[in-house]
């Protein structure tokens, strides 16, 4: 006989099936490897490895990639292929042999191992819900409990699968069927129908005898969604079906016998839309968890299953920015709403593939896309529970979701164990009598070859975490992600997304080398000390915690793997430098400077926003947030900005986000460059940057100084009406301008005299008033600044963003108008209550007919005539100057002013003086169009 057929009798003899099914599940290599063909046959290894692998290349045997190599019989695998559905092929890996015979098992002998949470949020329920499906002899009805999109028909589906295996029954002896109590709501005798059948003329329309799902689902389960939904009358014909087992059909007197479980579902407290007497009849309420109680780790798998879906249905890789899964598993969707979420992400899929058909560039999900109120959740992350953020904290870097329902699990077996690769490098080495002057260098291709593996392997599975947890106990993860925290606060580095999953499987190695005691110290990795001493520092520290934890003696040793470990496994450096975004007035001004900066150095880490005139500080400002949490890699950001209210935004913005921020003023091509070539080339520290730059930044400030800004507030008389402008506009301004624009009260008869005099040691920008004295500078009347449109062309004319005359946009009117003039003079008056004086001067104003003249100046009138009022009660007298040839002038009008007037010396008993009325009248002839 050949040896190659004495190799491989030998081989089917040692591999019995149940065993190697054992050994897989167990993590034991399954099959023959070359070292005991080398014994059995007294042959040479290297003619033993020969022999399997020309076995092998003939498909006389299958090569499992496991270290060591092992080999199993041909019909084994077809075995394994039929009963457990893998994939057939010449090779696999033993995690790959693993997952299939699990998974296949999961389908078969548990299915709640299919629902996302069934060993985390959902164990608990799933176990009451396999109670309730044993119990004899038919199983216990049950409600399901929990706001909408849970996955309460998810749930029921489960335990009717679980029924069907644990009764050892088909689909058609144990049915499932499922009946939506709303979709016949407002007909409760057709909603009763369809339950429970009925007899031929029953009601107008029943031309036959008509089975119903209660006979339906004879035998096995009725799921009734939003039972909330069904009549008393429908109830309390349930429960006489739960409690005999009998039921009639409408119209039809004979009693008919259906066996069956009822699992029923709702939204509301069944206490309140449900009869007592059916709810007692339940004996189990399962409550599920909604998306917001459940844990970090499995919101963002159901994220991930939800981006697959997407993946799958475009037939393309979906990239996503880490902070979007961040802001998508933190934020609470209204009730919890897992429903929600799903729809969020076909939107935002949605909108990624539309930029792809535009730009023809990878679908990529980014941080800008996501909603306000979505995007907001970030803004308080640093303040969140420590152990969500610690979880989260593990994507640093783009997370890629491939197009596959069961992506292939990679055909090279990752390397569990770092140490037998470091340590075998290092023993050829000396073997080979190679003197080893640096460790880093030496072990790089087998760090980033570990690294590289896991990196794969974990890209191409399912589910990663879901994976990892089958490879990796929970308490190690938790204890790794502890420690990967630990380190980047240290190390003030991010770490790649993988890393998780490395550190785990070394971890548990550690675990499992300590336990068997197979330690192998090299003094070699001691030289890591002084080659990377931050890391070797850091790495003795986790040493101390994992002896902590796990009550382990850790060899020396291990702290130059974890070193190693820690040095290569950094995002790149370019991704962790200073943040640099520019902002500027105008339509494109700091998206050309950045776009130019960036392709003279050849990068991309210039960022820009701009502020067109249309554009409030307050939107501007919410885009800066947005942008500088997506960019924020922990060493700050620097602003560039050109002038007024963007002066403000650095100690706003790390108020809001804890981001250390450097803002420098009076942006220029030349300046961005400068700072770039520092924080591209020779400088990591925000600081060392800004005080670079902040000596030249002073020079030129110093050519660009003017005076100081200075607004004009201008009303009728001077009184009252001026202060109140004035201080409505200190506190508009104050917000962005803290205190840097000062406002100046002057009245209609001296304001062009105030304003030249003002002008000598202030830049008057614009004049705001109840009447326009026609100075050379913009005019805002005090009603439309009210409106949010001409704040904002009132913000950009302070910032100098306009240049040449402008319109005011066209007045809007304001719906709360005497409301609004009512809450101002609440705040300024001091002898009259404005809210009984509002309807008198309403009153006064409907007589003159002023509002159906000039609606736009209606508030202004209403504020004067308040503040004329409150002068007239506290004997303060104005005097109008030329009273005497102005009344000779509008004689007529002074009568029908007067006259209007009556009510209201009347109801206050005051005088109102002619110098009152005068004012009154220069406004109204001021105001007419």
């Amino acid at each position: 006989m050949r040896q190659v057929d004495l190799v491989s009798n030998y081989i089917k003899e040692k591999c019995v099936f149940g065993e190697i099914i054992e050994s897989i599940k167990n993590e034991d290599n399954p099959g023959v490897q070359a070292g005991e063909i080398q014994e059995h046959f007294g042959i040479l290894r290297n003619n033993a490895s020969s022999i399997l692998n020309t076995m092998w290349k003939d498909g006389m045997v299958i090569k499992i990639n496991s270290r060591p190599v092992t080999f199993l019989p041909y019909e084994i695998i077809c075995r394994m292929c039929e009963k457990y559905g893998i994939k057939e092929k010449n090779m696999y890996t033993l995690t790959e042999l693993k997952e299939s015979i699990i998974d296949r098992q999961i389908a078969t002998e548990d299915p709640f191992m299919r629902l996302l949470g069934y060993n985390g949020s959902l164990l608990y329920q799933i176990r009451q819900a396999k109670a309730a499906i044993v119990y004899p002899p038919r199983g216990l009805h049950t409600l399901l409990l929990g706001e909408s999109g849970v996955g309460k028909t998810t749930f029921a589906q489960a335990m009717h699968a679980y029924g069907t295996l644990v009764n050892k029954k088909t689909v058609e002896q144990y049915p499932f069927v499922t009946f939506n109590c709303a979709d016949y709501f407002n007909n409760p005798q057709l909603l009763l129908s369809q339950l429970f059948g009925h007899a031929k003329n029953a009601f107008t329309g029943a031309d036959s005898d008509k089975a119903g799902l209660v006979e339906q689902a004879d035998g096995g389960i009725l799921f009734l969604d939003e039972v909330h939904r069904l009549p008393p009358d429908g109830q309390e014909m349930l429960f006489y079906l739960m409690d005999k087992g009998e039921y009639k059909r409408l119209g039809d007197g004979n009693k008919r016998k259906s066996n069956i479980l009822i699992i029923a579902a709702t939204t509301e407290d069944p206490s309140t839309v449900l009869l007592n007497t059916f709810v007692r009849r339940v004996p189990v309420n399962i409550i599920l968890p909604s998306y917001k109680e459940k844990p970090i780790a499995e919101k963002v798998e159901i994220i991930e299953q939800f981006f697959r879906f997407e993946a799958i249905n475009l037939q393309r890789p979906i990239n996503i920015a880490p902070e979007v899964l961040k802001a998508l598993a933190l934020y609470e969707f209204k009730g919890g709403n897992i429903g929600q979420l799903r729809s969020e992400i076909k939107l935002l899929c949605a909108n990624a593939f539309l930029q792809y058909l535009q730009n023809n560039q990878a679908i990529y999900v980014g941080y800008q896309m996501l909603n306000k109120d979505i995007r907001n959740v970030l803004f308080n992350y640093v303040k969140m529970d420590k152990s969500i953020t610690r979880y989260l904290d593990m994507f640093s870097e783009d997370i890629s979701i491939l197009p596959q329902e069961n992506p292939e699990i990679m055909s090279d077996e990752v390397e569990n164990d770092i140490y037998d690769i470091i340590l075998s490098k290092l023993k050829n080495l000396k073997e080979e009598g190679v003197t080893i002057e640096n460790t880093t260098d030496v072990l790089k291709n087998e760090i980033d070859t570990y690294l590289s593996s896991v990196n794969k392997y974990f890209a191409n599975t399912h589910s990663k975490i879901t994976n990892l947890y089958k490879l990796v106990p929970k308490e190690v993860i938790d204890t790794t992600m502890q420690l990967i925290e630990y380190a980047r606060n240290k190390l003030q580095v991010n770490f790649k997304n993988y890393f998780l999953f490395g550190l785990s499987m070394h971890i548990q190695a550690l675990i499992k080398r300590v336990d068997k005691k197979v330690i192998d110290d090299d003094q070699h990795l001691y030289r890591i000390r002084t080659e990377h001493p931050e890391e070797f520092r850091v790495a003795d520290k986790m040493v101390e915690m994992l002896s902590d934890k796990f009550g382990l003696i850790v060899p020396e040793s291990e702290k130059g793997f974890l070193a190693l470990l820690l040095y290569h496994s950094r995002v790149e450096a370019d991704s962790s430098k200073i943040g640099m975004i520019i902002i500027c007035h105008g339509d494109s001004t700091a998206t050309s400077m950045a776009n130019t900066c960036n392709a003279l150095l050849n990068t991309d880490l210039v960022k820009a926003i701009d502020m067109p005139l249309n554009q409030s500080i307050d939107e501007t400002y919410g885009k800066l947030k947005s942008m500088a949490l997506a960019i924020n890699k922990g060493k700050g950001i620097i602003l560039l900005v050109d002038m007024g209210s963007l002066l403000f935004f650095d100690k706003r913005l790390t108020a809001d986000t804890g981001i250390k921020i450097r803002l420098i003023k009076t942006v220029s091509t030349p300046i961005v460059l400068e700072v770039l070539r520092h924080v591209l080339y020779d400088m990591d520290d925000i600081d060392e940057v800004y005080t670079r730059k902040n000596p030249q930044q002073g020079e030129m400030t110093e050519t660009v100084k003017r005076k100081p800004i200075a607004i004009l507030a201008v009303c009728a008389t001077g009184k009252g009406s001026s202060m109140m402008i004035k201080n409505m506009l200190d506190e508009l301004l104050e917000k962005y301008y803290t205190n840097s624009i000062k406002v100046i009260t002057a009245d209609y008869i001296n304001a062009r005299e105030i304003f030249e005099q003002t002008g000598e040691f202030y830049y008057v920008a614009a004049v705001v008033g109840n009447i326009d004295p026609q100075l050379p500078v913009p005019f805002f009347p005090i009603n439309q600044l009210l409106q949010e449109q001409t704040q904002q062309l009132f913000f950009h004319l302070l910032d100098g963003n306009i240049e040449g005359p402008f319109s005011l946009p066209e007045s809007l009117q304001i719906p709360t108008l005497y409301e609004t003039a009512k809450d101002l003079l609440e705040k300024y008056v001091k002898f009259v209550n404005p809210r009984h004086a509002i309807f008198q001067i309403r009153n006064f104003i409907e007589e003159l007919h002023y509002s159906e003249k000039n609606k736009n100046m209606v508030l202004d009138m209403v504020l004067h005539m308040g503040c004329v009022l409150d002068r007239c009660i506290g004997g303060i007298n104005v005097k109008f100057d030329n009273l005497e040839e102005f009344y000779v002038e509008n004689k007529e009008l002074f009568k029908s002013i007067h006259k209007a007037l009556e009510p209201l010396e009347k109801e206050y008993d005051i005088n109102i003086s002619k110098d009152e009325i005068a004012y009154i009248i220069k406004i109204i002839t001021t105001h007419i169009k």
